[in-house]
């Protein structure tokens, strides 16, 4: 316990490299009351699934924890107050209100309707890569991670193409609000960017009540689900933040790390190359190895128990997804990146229970039309890039990393 006493959880050294601090929890305290934050960390995949699971203990509505001292800072809140007020829909909210929206937005993220998304998916995936195939090198993450998966939500969302770079600087926007170590300049400009987003969107969603499209945008502005009142300006506004941050980021990072973790295991590249059947089972692979989604909070609504430890309530929790997802009980050698692991699928890079990622049946469309294309095209893939990542205490997402390949 004394390494774990030592250590700070939100440290930008921990944050950005974790696993080894993680397997220290799992070891040693599965359920650790940090002194130092006064939270309790739930660490294995057994009791992240508990946790997880159990909706009526353990609470979402903390969105209080994501202002932390921003709430009382008050040139912050003359800037986000010129935008629209945070509503708890998805994220931030429970059963049965997080129901409602949630059905409201189910639809156009529904296993049936994102496979018709393939044949775009599969040209856009081609047109990016058309334009470095021939060089033999690129920068991974600005010339295909970025631009598929910030493409890829601005059409879904219905939304100009010529806006995509605008897409990844406000979703970058609302995630650095989560970063450990930012300046005061940095965070205040964040939150222009925010207000600058969402004065975008209620334009967009205005224009969409007066004359429906056939767009997600239009049917998540205009659905009414059994009697549901369709959503107003404010509440589209987070559920599209949400969504725009949950279509970037998760697929953005899966690339990036998915592509250094093909490049360390050449062995891994060689099978999936040889048999195109495993992409699949390797994009399941990937998404438990990267956890993008690192960790989230948790409110414990009423004094409870678990794995031996008393909680009591109103206590924080935070749910490490990314420690569950390496957990050695559960992914024998869990630090090895194996595409053919047959118990890949479970997962819980996705959440579980009542959150489970509404966006999840579009992320696996899109990384495994992705990689098929990527691999179909290019091999013998290197860098002299070490893979980095963002201080986030939320997310756990790529820096960048430069690639030289072969064409085939």
């Amino acid at each position: 316990m004394a390494k774990l006493t030592k250590t700070n959880p939100f440290d930008p050294s921990v944050l950005m490299v974790p696993h080894t601090y993680n397997r220290c929890l799992r070891e040693e305290a599965p359920v650790y009351h940090c002194q130092k934050t006064g939270i309790y960390f739930v660490s294995t995949y057994d009791l992240v699934m508990e946790v997880a699971k159990n909706e009526k203990v353990y609470s979402s509505k903390f969105s209080t924890m994501m202002k932390g001292d921003q709430a009382r800072d008050e040139e912050l809140l003359a800037i986000q107050s010129q935008g629209f007020p945070r509503i708890d829909t998805m994220l931030t909210q429970d059963p049965p209100e997080q129901r409602r929206y949630r059905s409201l937005c189910q639809k156009p993220f529904s296993v049936s309707s994102v496979k018709k998304l393939r044949p775009y998916l599969k040209f856009l995936a081609n047109d990016l890569i058309d334009v470095f195939i021939d060089e033999g090198k690129c920068n991974w993450m600005d010339d295909f991670c970025v631009p598929f998966a910030v493409n890829m939500i601005a059409k879904i969302l219905g939304v100009p193409l010529k806006d995509m770079d605008l897409f990844k600087v406000w979703s970058d926007a609302n995630v650095y609000q989560f970063a450990a170590g930012q300046t005061r300049a940095e965070l205040l400009r964040s939150a222009q960017l925010v207000v600058d987003s969402q004065h975008y969107f209620a334009k967009k969603i205005e224009d969409r009540q007066k004359q429906a499209t056939d767009d997600v945008l239009s049917d998540i502005v205009n659905s009414g689900i059994d009697g549901e009142e369709p959503m107003n300006v404010a509440e589209c506004i987070s559920v599209i933040a949400q969504l725009l941050v949950a279509g970037n980021e998760t697929t953005t990072a899966v690339f990036a790390e998915g592509m250094y973790l093909l490049i360390k295991n050449p062995d891994q590249l060689a099978m999936v190359q040889e048999d195109v059947t495993l992409i699949p089972n390797m994009v399941e692979e990937m998404l438990r190895f990267c956890t993008p989604s690192a960790q989230m909070w948790r409110i414990v609504k009423t004094d409870t128990e678990l794995g031996g430890t008393a909680i009591p309530a109103g206590a924080t929790v935070m749910v490490k997804w990314i420690s569950a997802n390496r957990d050695e009980a559960f992914y024998p050698d869990g630090d090895r990146f194996d595409v053919k692991r047959e118990n890949s699928k479970k997962h819980l890079a996705f959440g579980q229970g009542v959150h489970h990622c509404l966006g999840a049946p579009l992320a696996r469309q899109e990384l495994e039309v992705g990689w098929q294309v990527v691999l179909e095209r290019m091999t013998q893939f290197k860098t002299s890039t070490e893979l980095k990542f963002h201080p986030s205490m939320l997310l756990h997402a790529p820096v960048g990393i430069e690639i030289e390949f072969d064409k085939i």
